[in-house]
């Protein structure tokens, strides 16, 4: 049975300033989505939503993984003859790229199940087809870094790998706010704050790249240190352009005082998840802070290989 997994993402730096041209730094990490495939009747189900799609039975539930098995048999990879299960660890909804890194791990598992060589190019053209379906106009950054892996600096639609050292000891915790919010909604609340006050929020879009500037610097010299400050100062920006809550604050500023090095929300903000630059020593005290506010802590590191063939989680 092929299983296949592929991993999720969060936004070091750049969120919302991308709109206006700015850039921003992504990396994929090791919190993955899950498919293994076998032998059925055209079935993908997840064991987090139940029946996604029933070929038999003509079910469609979800049309972005309907797309993806369109898509492998336009191309003359699929039959209609697997039985696919979706097993993830990557919370839905939180800006995480769960959609990418599912369509990811699915095209690829049941492309090899199919007995065909499953390359990168045709898992992120699979994948990029069912982002479309739930994202309507997708930037790639998610698909891309499931796909690819690695740390990414994305600027003006182009995408540029980053070739970085990152150290044993130091962790990245990933915290599920578990507020829900609509990315559209908060994406189109920035838009018209910036109209509204645009000689402000251009600096304020220019402290932003500038902030990129620097973190891309640290991350080459490996000062971590200075990294977690730069994500400290980018929370600060995310605020003033109301992205952040009084609910995100407070589980930034106590998981600072618990001793991270940086700590901001990622993705769209007003909920979503908060990710912390954390040292190993630091480690246990971090995620027992986040557990006392009633959270999970998810201890994550950079994942470089991408999507790839793995039967258990690793």
């Amino acid at each position: 049975m092929p299983c296949s997994i592929a991993p999720g993402k969060i936004l070091l730096f750049g969120e919302h300033f991308v709109v206006k041209g700015k850039p921003a730094i992504g990396m994929a990490v090791s919190v993955y989505a899950k498919t293994c495939v076998s032998k059925g009747v055209g079935i993908v189900e997840s064991g987090q939503l139940g029946i996604l799609v029933d070929l038999s039975s003509r079910v469609v539930n979800d049309r972005g993984v309907h797309k993806i098995i369109e898509e492998l048999s336009k191309r003359g990879i699929l039959k209609n003859n697997f039985h696919a299960v979706i097993e993830s660890q990557i919370p839905i909804g939180s800006g995480m790229g769960s959609s990418a890194a599912v369509s990811s791990a699915l095209a690829h598992a049941l492309t090899v199940f199919s007995g065909f060589e499953p390359s990168k190019e045709l898992v992120w053209e699979v994948s990029f087809e069912a982002e479309k379906i739930y994202h309507v106009n997708p930037s790639g950054i998610d698909n891309t870094l499931s796909v690819y892996g690695g740390i990414i600096l994305y600027k003006d639609k182009s995408f540029r790998r980053l070739e970085i050292k990152w150290p044993e000891d130091i962790y990245i915790v990933v915290v599920d706010s578990r507020i829900k919010r609509s990315t559209g909604q908060v994406v189109a609340d920035v838009l018209s704050r910036y109209e509204k006050y645009p000689t402000i929020y251009s600096r304020i879009y220019e402290a932003g790249e500038a902030i990129v500037t620097e973190a891309l610097k640290a991350l080459e010299t490996g000062d971590f240190v200075r990294l977690g400050e730069l994500m400290d100062i980018n929370h600060g920006l995310l605020a003033s352009i109301s992205v952040s809550s009084s609910a995100i604050d407070r589980i930034v500023w106590s998981i600072r005082e618990a001793g991270a090095l940086g700590v901001k929300v990622s993705g769209a903000g007003r909920g979503g998840i908060v990710i912390a630059l954390v040292e190993e020593a630091r480690r246990d005290n971090v995620s027992n802070r986040v557990r006392e506010l009633g959270l999970e802590p998810l201890l994550a590191k950079p994942d470089l290989k991408g999507v790839r063939a793995l039967s258990p989680y690793g």
